[in-house]
């Protein structure tokens, strides 16, 4: 590095607005590399539940660097146009997050998908734009009304997620008076959780999810048929695992992924966990206690993929991405 101290100014603008080019370079090969790694599930394959916490946990980026390069990943996968803005410099990906950010919180508001070309063309506006003229464009472009604006979500590398939740002195207070009235003093998360806890078990027996009222025990008959029988589940209900079964299964994996990569990482995903059969009912696999496990739902996909194929999961993938 002594010999920076030597050369021209000139020589040293040059140098730098090369190195400039280069990281644009460098950066815009990571989203290329990136888009390859999300379309193979490698991520998965290691034992990330997803892509965000592969790029936190294995490439060592922070939050909001793994989101700002995997939303200009997703955006640049959709035209070759705002991949050229990248790597010229004209767009940055702060930038092109912030307005795929606006364009989900607009399509949940309108409940109207965004096309493609209007993608494009609001991503592309944005070039060469501050972060306070950018907001301008996508207010008037997307219009949000105030109270439908999302709460912001931050994924974490554990697979957990981040709220940040803001509320009025009046909204603080009906917190305040159901603490007051609860039983016990509960932390806000607690409290809400609890709430939310009541209203799902609600509207499941609503729905008939939960059974109301638990089944008597058949008397014992000798011409009924055996237990074997009985535990054979019809053709037509082959996919679903018991209540029984399913209990079983969340207690042996104590509430987290079962997946493990081929270097020994178990996925550490608590949230969006499925009930899944090791060996599918499409290659004869049974609804069992041994043929059942819990997997999230990037790793539940990634084995349908290895065992039955892309093409047959491809409807299922396209789930995947938010």
């Amino acid at each position: 590095m002594d010999h920076i101290h030597n050369i021209t100014s000139q020589e040293l603008n040059s140098k730098m607005q090369f190195a400039v080019q280069e990281e644009r370079r460098c950066t815009v090969e990571v989203l290329r590399l990136l888009r390859e790694i999300e379309r193979r599930m490698v991520y998965a394959e290691l034992g990330y539940p997803s892509l965000f916490a592969y790029c936190t946990s294995e490439l060592g980026y922070s939050e909001a660097a793994a989101s700002r390069r995997i939303e200009a990943m997703r955006a640049m996968r959709e035209t070759v146009e705002i991949e050229k803005k990248i790597e010229s410099g004209e767009l940055s990906l702060s930038a092109v997050s912030q307005a795929r950010v606006a364009i989900r919180a607009h399509e949940r508001e309108t409940k109207v998908k965004v096309s493609p070309e209007q993608k494009k063309s609001v991503i592309l506006q944005l070039s060469g734009l501050s972060k306070r003229a950018a907001e301008k464009v996508l207010v008037r472009e997307l219009p949000v009304t105030l109270n439908a604006r999302p709460i912001p979500e931050r994924q974490l590398s554990n697979g957990g997620t981040r709220l940040t939740l803001e509320l009025t002195e009046d909204e603080m207070a009906v917190i305040e008076d159901l603490r007051r009235l609860q039983s016990k003093i509960q932390n806000t998360k607690d409290l809400l959780l609890n709430l939310v806890r009541k209203e799902v078990a609600k509207r499941k027996r609503e729905l008939g999810e939960v059974p109301l009222i638990r089944e008597p025990k058949p008397k014992a008959n000798k011409d009924a048929p055996s237990a074997e029988k009985l535990a054979t589940p019809p053709t037509e209900n082959a996919r679903r695992f018991s209540a029984s079964v399913k209990r079983l299964a969340w207690t042996n994996s104590k509430s987290q992924c079962e997946y493990v990569s081929g270097a020994g990482r178990r996925c550490e995903a608590r949230h969006r966990l499925e009930f899944d059969h090791r060996k599918p009912v499409a290659l004869g696999g049974e609804s069992s206690a041994d043929n059942a496990r819990i997997l999230c739902r990037e790793h539940n996909i990634l084995q349908a993929v290895q065992k039955l194929g892309a093409p047959a999961m491809a409807p299922y993938r396209a789930g995947l991405e938010p």
